[in-house]
This record gives C-alpha cells, structure tokens and sequence, in this order.
C-alpha cells in the first residue's frame, strides 16, 4: 500500500502558526491536535512487508511544528516473499520542527527500512528522536534499518546509517541490542562529547547527536537520558 501525509506549517502576519496543508491518504490520517503539533493516526494494521509511507513536511520562516503519534508503529511480515516495508520522512526547515513519533516495533520476519532527510534553512532548527524496539516481549525479533540525513544550506551536517536484527552486518552476538534510541539536535549551543553505558552523545555544527542502545526499550531511553540530561532541547509550543 501507499501511503502520503502532507503537512505544511506557515506564520500568518500576526506570528501565528497556521497549517495551510494538512492531508494523508493510504494507512495514515493526520490530526491537528494543537497551535502547532499534529498527531497521526494509524487507519490500518501493519505496515506490512511492501507498503511504502512517505510523509512529507515543509515548516516556513518563523513556523512551529511537533509531530506525534497516538501509537506505536507495528511492523508486520507480509505473507510470502516481499519486499521490506519503507517509510520516508522529507522535511523542509525554516522554522522549527519537532519530530517524535511513538515508538516502532518491527515484529519477527519483518523487515522495515526508515528514512529521515531534512532540508535545514540557515535559520532553522530541529529535533528528531527515534525510538525502535525489535520484536515483541517474548517474540524473536525483525530487521530495522534506519538512514537519517540532515543537510543545512545543502551541506551536510549528520549522515548516517544503523541496522538492527538478523542479517544486519554489525548486528552480531555478544552486540545484538533489541532496543535502539536516538536523537538529534539542531539549534542549540554545541555540546562536547559525552559517553555512558551502552551510550554517546557527539558534536554537531551547531547541535548534537545521541544515540543509545539496550535489550529493552526503557533502558535504551534512560541510556541516552543519562549522556543528554545536561543539555537543552529545542522547544516547540503545543
């Protein structure tokens, strides 16, 4: 299946943000839920193994944006042979965007690849967490690949690839972590590094990138709590 949101946020002339374009088709709706933030809302099980999801976002000059989920994604095998399910994030900064939806599990024999390319304008700021559990309590788990992206003025600032689960090249016993967090910053002073159990938080031009891992997912969250709890995330109005 197919699936499309689009989202465009937009500052009117009295310093508002407005929301000209609000529309999904396909597994997703797209809700707003406040001033600023939508929610999206899952309107079919899966994804499943070749569903592909493309949500687009584009917050302008002076704009505001968080977005949510009401719910966990959970990545189902299709039945037979398929190809993996995708799911593409393109984002267009100006303003300021808030990008954390509820966690993804990706069940077993499940395959999902999860793409996050943003456009960053020379004043724009951002944050993105991702939070990825692989496979159900009890449940052996699926594959995840994630690729995040993020370029400023067409340069780029973090680009990165993570695989997780069987058949991932780095994904190996004793080093087979089932929960992974990360987040990333854009638009706060620059940190130095910072490291702890199973835990790192790196320097960026002018943010940081934290990344952590686990058996299961609260721990990887309080991992990268542990590395980030000094610094300050961009806020976005609700």
């Amino acid at each position: 299946m197919r699936t499309l949101v689009e989202v465009v946020a937009r500052c009117d002339a009295r310093g508002r943000t407005v929301l000209p374009v609000v529309r999904a088709s396909g597994q997703l709706a797209v809700r707003r839920t406040g001033s600023t933030t939508v929610h999206l809302v899952a309107t079919a099980f899966g994804p499943l193994g070749g569903d592909d999801a493309e949500i687009r976002l584009v917050v302008e000059e002076g704009a505001r944006l968080a977005v949510r989920s009401v719910a966990a994604a959970v990545v189902l095998p299709a039945r037979g042979e398929s190809p993996p399910s995708r799911q593409v994030v393109r984002a267009e900064v100006a303003g300021v965007l808030d990008l954390a939806p509820e966690p993804t599990v990706v069940t077993a024999r499940a395959d999902h690849r999860a793409e996050v390319r943003v456009q960053l304008a020379e004043a724009g700021e951002l944050i993105v967490t991702e939070q990825v559990l692989l496979g159900r309590r009890g449940e052996d788990p699926g594959r995840w690949t994630g690729t995040t992206r993020v370029e400023r003025s067409g340069r780029p600032l973090l680009h990165t690839t993570v695989g997780l689960g069987p058949g991932a090249p780095a994904w190996l016993p004793p080093v087979a972590p089932r929960a992974y967090v990360s987040t990333v910053c854009i638009g706060e002073p620059r940190p130095e590094v910072r490291t702890g159990v199973d835990a790192v938080r790196l320097p960026l031009p002018g943010g940081w990138v934290g990344t952590a891992w686990a058996g299961e997912l609260h721990d990887a969250v309080a991992a990268l709590a542990s590395v980030t709890e000094d610094v300050e995330l961009v806020e976005v109005a609700r």
